[in-house]
């Protein structure tokens, strides 16, 4: 039987505390910026696997309620507008933004944050497998 395992969430603009590095994994606070992911790992080196939160944007109702609610949830405007335009693109942000976080090798996998729309994500990533 493997070990069960517990893993810590930590926020992109803060240093991981050292109580934290005790853990077996790691989620990073959801992102739309695989850029800031990736100052986020340059800043916080750490040997535990690392996940990335990624979030399909349903709406651009939702883009203003996470700018409300979580400041540290950075939501481009370019991406607002495009699921503002069609609800659909939320879906092919967050694709396009695994596969990029994918293709740096920075990272251990995702931490999915579908938000209702697991089987249109899990569709379109299985399209994208090398």
């Amino acid at each position: 039987m493997d070990p069960f395992r517990i893993g810590v969430t930590a926020g992109r603009r803060r240093p991981v505390a050292s109580w934290k590095q005790l853990a077996d994994f790691v989620f990073v606070q959801v992102s739309f910026s695989v850029e800031a992911f990736l100052r986020w790992r340059d800043d916080n080196p750490t040997d535990l696997p690392v996940y990335a939160g990624v979030m399909v944007l349903a709406s651009a109702g939702m883009a203003t309620r996470l700018r409300a609610t979580i400041p540290d949830i950075e939501v481009p405007d370019e991406l607002s507008g495009r699921v503002a335009a069609d609800p659909a693109a939320g879906v092919d942000a967050a694709c396009e933004q695994i596969q990029a976080l994918r293709d740096t090798g920075a990272f251990d996998g995702v931490h999915l944050v579908p938000v209702g729309r697991f089987r249109e994500v899990a569709a379109q990533l299985e399209g994208r497998r090398p």
